[in-house]
């Protein structure tokens, strides 16, 4: 049995709002993305903060997240703007967390190429379908495990 609440608070971070919005809300009901993160500046700051049940340094003025500050997040969800080293590296900084909190990466195997067009709808769509999957998947496992999952 999961001790995880419901909705699961997440951390969504991304290099567009509107690809976030997008995949914020396919991650709804289940997952509740309660801040968007840009930057890897505001990553190395607010991700720290918010697992230890602290608010942000700045308020998420994306649109994306729910802002509802009450839980911990259990998970911390990266679009494929990031890659597996800096995801790493967010991580590492926050080391000192409370519960079990996963990871999850874009395979680099689906990274883009120089030439390919920036992401669009379609790649909200498809992304939050493949994210979704594999934090069910997290999930109906218990959700205890801490680590870097690739989607």
């Amino acid at each position: 049995m999961s001790s995880l609440p419901s909705p699961v608070p997440i951390i969504l971070c991304g290099r567009r709002a509107e690809i976030g919005k997008v995949v914020s809300e396919l991650l709804a009901p289940e997952f509740e993305g309660i801040h968007f993160i840009t930057t890897n500046e505001a990553a190395l700051a607010d991700i720290p903060r918010l697992l230890k049940g602290e608010k942000p340094a700045a308020p998420d003025t994306s649109g994306v997240g729910t802002q509802n500050y009450s839980q911990i997040p259990r998970a911390v969800v990266f679009g494929r703007g990031y890659d597996v080293s800096e995801v790493e590296e967010f991580r590492k900084a926050s080391d000192g967390y409370a519960h079990p909190v996963a990871w999850f990466a874009a395979d680099p195997k689906n990274a883009p190429g120089p030439n390919d067009p920036p992401p669009g709808p379609a790649y909200a769509q498809a992304a939050a379908s493949a994210l979704k999957e594999k934090l069910l998947a997290w999930k109906d496992e218990g959700g205890v495990d801490d680590g870097i999952f690739l989607w």
